[in-house]
């Protein structure tokens, strides 16, 4: 780690930086989080042309042109298509699809073509269990930003965490005209405490996670959403013989249960779908 440090921080101050941000995000992964600042220029893409505007760009695959391509498998967001076995990517296949995300939280489809599950939650649905209440919230995902521009549709303001895991996903959520908080999951969460009052999360964990960073993370999410937040789980997956385990962890902060759902994934495979609100503390 050492030595990919030293090769970051060596660069031409005030010069264009390196084309290196693969390597800040190898940094990242590995635990140098956040970044040192460095003064040189960051790089853009050459070919770079005007985004659309907001009400095109929410459900609009953004312009080739926009994207620095050079540390990607693909070169093009036609090759990141979920039809394509070397797209470089296997998190969130499909996110790059925007027929299939927009039918994602809404009635009538979860976006992978399947009939919805009692694991599928609607965002009118969650909305409903506190009207008017849900004013800003925090994505924490894998994913394109879907999730915030159906919520932005709503009225409500949502953050979208986003690490590049072998696509342009932060790139992506910001091209549509959202907010990316380009963050690892070992990092501390930006916001003050008891400010957010929706934290919703999913595809981020799906039952690999270690269960001690599971906890300093969900001890940060209970930290920033502020008393009768939502706590939105969105189809956490897990083996059916581990599911104790992972239901403790969300159950040790005590939160009001509005909905607790566990469905089959597969034979050896569960989904937990779950709405909890924080509780006052003083």
């Amino acid at each position: 780690m050492r030595r990919e440090l030293d090769e970051y921080m060596s660069y031409d101050v005030g010069a264009l930086c390196p084309d290196d941000w693969d390597l800040g995000q190898r940094l990242m992964l590995g635990g140098c989080d956040p970044l040192p600042r460095r003064r040189c220029l960051a790089r853009a893409s050459k070919l770079f042309r005007r985004p659309l505007p907001t009400n095109e760009s929410l459900w609009a695959i953004p312009d080739d042109g926009n994207v620095r391509w050079s540390r990607y498998h693909c070169r093009s967001y036609r090759c990141l298509s979920a039809r394509n076995p070397r797209r470089g990517y296997d998190r969130c296949v499909g996110c790059f699809d925007m027929d299939r995300e927009r039918r994602r939280w809404v009635s009538g489809g979860n976006g992978n073509g399947s009939a919805t599950t009692l694991a599928d939650f609607r965002i009118d649905e969650v909305l409903a269990v506190k009207p008017g209440e849900v004013r800003v919230g925090l994505d924490v995902t894998v994913g394109t930003g879907s999730f915030a521009a159906r919520m932005r549709e709503s009225g409500v303001t949502v953050v979208t965490t986003a690490v590049n895991l072998g696509a342009p996903f932060a790139e992506t959520v910001e091209l549509r005209g959202l907010v990316a908080l380009y963050a690892t999951l070992g990092q501390r969460l930006p916001p003050f405490d008891n400010s957010m009052d929706m934290v919703h999360t999913a595809g981020v964990f799906d039952g690999w996670v270690d269960l001690q960073l599971l906890d300093f993370v969900l001890f940060d999410w209970d930290r920033v959403l502020r008393p009768g937040g939502l706590l939105w789980v969105d189809k956490f997956a897990c083996a059916r013989k581990d599911l104790d385990d992972y239901m403790y962890m969300f159950l040790q902060f005590r939160y009001k249960k509005h909905r607790w759902v566990v469905s089959f994934k597969s034979r050896d495979e569960v989904y937990l779908s779950a709405l909890l609100e924080k509780p006052p503390r003083s």
